[in-house]
This record gives structure tokens, C-alpha cells and sequence, in this order.
């Protein structure tokens, strides 16, 4: 593979990258947020480049016109962006504080005084990172107050923060809870661990789980309806 760069094809495009490939049976443009890539094959002279250029020219122009005002949307989108300035979280008896500053780590917790830094230039990520490493220490605490409540072993509660799913729970009593829970309405939240800690006692959802879960969380099935409605705040990144 051979990379090589062609002059600008027109005023309104960059530069092209020409990369000759021994596998290429013909002449292909890609066009990306990085730039335009030409892919050549080796025995392809420099007229039919050019030709092949001249050709594609108005659909290059207008293709990446269109990539480079979806990326200027998603900045507006992101600039756009309103972070919190105080943060609500379940299981957790304060309101806190959220401050933004430039700073090395991406967060500072205050646990006496309720109050977080966050470093302004990656707010997202290091919201996400603290939410996550505060579930670590806050989620497991509610689930064994009601595994000990309804006489349920759990044999270990791990914190995800993917989007696939709320929680799970394996044949081995092993309980996953994502650290959206601290986010969501309390009712929720606390709905997704007797769901998942009903499992330990079916593992499946026939009529028999969704009667035990009736027993321990009235109105099941409504709270489930109002979970499939939640959506993690616009900030949240995996």
C-alpha cells in the first residue's frame, strides 16, 4: 500500500490522499469526516486518476458539503449542551454542587460538602465517570436492604454503565445494575432491583416471576411501562 497525495481537485474540497492498493480492481472515493480518500489500483495511470477526478468532482463537492454541515451541527449540538449545576441522585441524602474548572482529573468529590468539580474541558465524560464511580460505592447498598427484606441471596452486584440494559441477573444469583438508576425517578430505580432480584427466584418472566414481583412491587407492570419511557440525560456518555 503506497499513500500519496493528489493536488485539490477543486477550491472547495481538500486535499485528496491517494493510497494505491494491490487488491483495488478499480478506482473508489470515500469521503469522511477526515478528509477524502482515493483508492487506486496499481496499474492505474495518472490520466485516468485525473479523468476519473474531473468526473466525480460534482458529486465530491456536494458530499462533502453535506459531511461538513453534519459536523458543524453536531458541534452546535454539543456546544449546545446545558450541563447541571446541582445533581439529585438516588440513594444519596443531598443535593450536590456541580462546579466546572479547568483541572488534571476529571473530577473532584466532596462528599461532606456536597459538592463536585468537573473538568470543564471533558464536562460530559467526567459527569458520566462520576455518576458511574459514585453507583459503584451507592448501588449495592439498596439491593442487599431488600435481598435481606424478601430473604434473597445475591452472590455479587456489579455496576455497568452500557445502554443495553437497565440490570440483569444470571443463574448464580450474580446481579448487574447500570448507574443510570441513580438518575432516574427513585420509584424506577428501585423498581429495576426487585426486578432483578426477583430472578433469583425465576429466572424467566412467566406469569409466576411477575406474580412475585406484584408481591414485592405493587403495580409492576405499570413501572415497567413508565422505565421504557426513561432516557438517560442528553450529557451521559458511555
Amino acid at each position: 500500500m503506497i499513500l500519496e497525495q493528489t493536488e485539490q481537485s477543486s477550491p472547495h474540497l481538500p486535499e485528496i490522499h491517494m493510497v494505491r492498493h494491490a487488491r483495488a480492481k478499480r478506482l473508489k472515493l470515500a469521503v469522511s469526516a477526515q478528509g477524502i480518500r482515493l483508492t487506486v489500483p496499481p496499474n492505474a495511470t495518472k490520466r485516468q486518476v485525473q479523468d476519473f477526478l474531473v468526473h466525480s468532482q460534482s458529486w465530491l463537492e456536494q458530499t462533502w458539503l453535506k459531511q461538513q454541515l453534519l459536523i458543524s451541527q453536531k458541534a452546535e449540538q454539543s456546544t449546545q449542551i446545558e450541563l447541571p449545576t446541582t445533581l439529585d441522585l438516588n440513594f444519596f441524602p443531598k443535593t450536590i454542587r456541580v462546579e466546572y474548572q479547568s483541572m488534571s482529573r476529571a473530577f473532584k468529590w466532596s462528599e461532606n460538602d456536597a459538592l463536585l468539580f468537573i473538568n470543564a474541558d471533558h464536562a460530559e465524560k467526567a459527569l458520566t465517570q462520576f455518576v458511574f464511580q459514585f453507583a459503584k460505592q451507592v448501588l449495592p447498598e439498596p439491593l442487599n436492604y431488600f435481598a435481606k427484606v424478601h430473604q434473597r441471596k445475591v452472590n455479587t452486584v456489579r455496576i455497568s454503565k452500557a445502554k443495553t440494559r437497565w440490570g440483569s441477573c444470571s443463574s448464580d444469583q450474580r446481579i448487574m445494575l447500570h448507574a443510570g438508576l441513580l438518575l432516574m425517578p427513585l420509584e424506577s430505580a428501585e423498581y429495576v432491583i426487585l426486578h432483578e432480584l426477583a430472578h433469583t427466584v425465576h429466572m424467566h418472566h412467566q406469569t409466576s416471576f411477575w406474580q412475585q414481583l406484584e408481591q414485592w412491587c405493587p403495580q409492576a407492570k405499570l413501572k415497567q411501562k413508565r422505565l421504557k419511557q426513561y432516557r438517560l440525560p442528553h450529557w451521559w456518555q458511555v
